[in-house]
């Protein structure tokens, strides 16, 4: 299962995955996401994706027990001039002062430090490494009007699907369709959020994946779905998704609604 809390003014991302290899692209494609969306220099975001996968590879190889479950939360927030990444486990991991306890950990620690600005390696619960890029951003604009956090959270979302529907090897032509279910999802769901921290999640079945997006005010699942509608189809979303629902809890004190989603390898005959 795949979690992400993103803060549509800033924006500021947290993802939370398990500890497996098939979690480190997922991480590389919401830096990139970001980097490109706020303008940052290719050169240096490439270099920020390749420490971000070393940082995120030691967590996975190391901070758990073989057969262990275990999560990899990652920090990313874009500012003035650099891009700010956290990468932190909760298991045994690899306490401060350790960057030379083996070879393999101890080239990819100094990879790291070759591109990062800045490098922190902190102890406690886990190990969490604390990394700081020159990105060359610039000053970030919005169109009046318009929602700050819908392009980047477009272009997350829809990375993420991308990256989950091909580990999990579902066809091409679904693969298109729950891009495009992705992206109906964020362009309107962002209208109806409650509050300013939008909460994704996904889950893989089979060479299928669900999505759950929110938290929206009520009646603003329904109203996702319906805004996706095309005259002479009907809604898209709903159309192409093999099943949608709604799920109701509460956020900050607030009844909220979550749109739930799931697409299947193959449509079905409903569709």
């Amino acid at each position: 299962m795949i979690e992400i809390e993103f803060n549509i003014l800033s924006p500021h991302v947290h993802l939370t995955v398990p500890a497996t290899e098939d979690s480190i692209p997922v991480a590389r494609q919401v830096l990139r996401s970001l980097g490109e969306t706020v303008a940052a220099d290719r050169e240096a975001l490439e270099d920020a994706e390749l420490a971000l996968t070393e940082a995120c590879a030691n967590a996975v190889e190391h901070a758990y027990a073989a057969g262990e479950d275990g999560k990899v939360v990652v920090s990313i927030e874009p500012k003035a001039e650099e891009m700010h990444v956290s990468v932190r486990d909760f298991g045994r991991g690899m306490a401060a002062g350790e960057s030379g306890r083996d070879e393999q950990r101890g080239f990819g620690l100094a990879m790291i430090e070759g591109v990062a600005r800045q490098v922190q390696i902190r102890g406690g619960e886990g190990t969490e490494v604390v990394m700081d890029f020159p990105m060359g951003i610039k000053e970030m604009a919005t169109v009046d009007g318009a929602v700050p956090g819908v392009e980047p959270a477009e272009r997350v979302l829809r990375r993420l699907v991308a990256v989950v529907a091909a580990q999990a090897d579902m066809p091409l032509d679904r693969l298109m369709e729950g891009l495009l279910v992705a992206e109906l999802v964020a362009r309107y769901g962002l209208r109806y959020l409650v509050g300013e921290r939008v909460k994704i999640r996904v889950d893989r079945f089979g060479q299928g994946f669900e999505l759950r997006v929110g938290p929206l005010e009520p009646g603003g699942a329904e109203a996702v779905v319906n805004e996706s509608e095309v005259p002479g189809i009907g809604s898209v979303v709903e159309r192409l998704a093999d099943s949608v629902r709604t799920e109701t809890e509460h956020v900050d004190g607030v009844e909220a609604e979550f749109l739930v989603l799931q697409m299947a390898p193959a449509a079905s005959a409903a569709n």
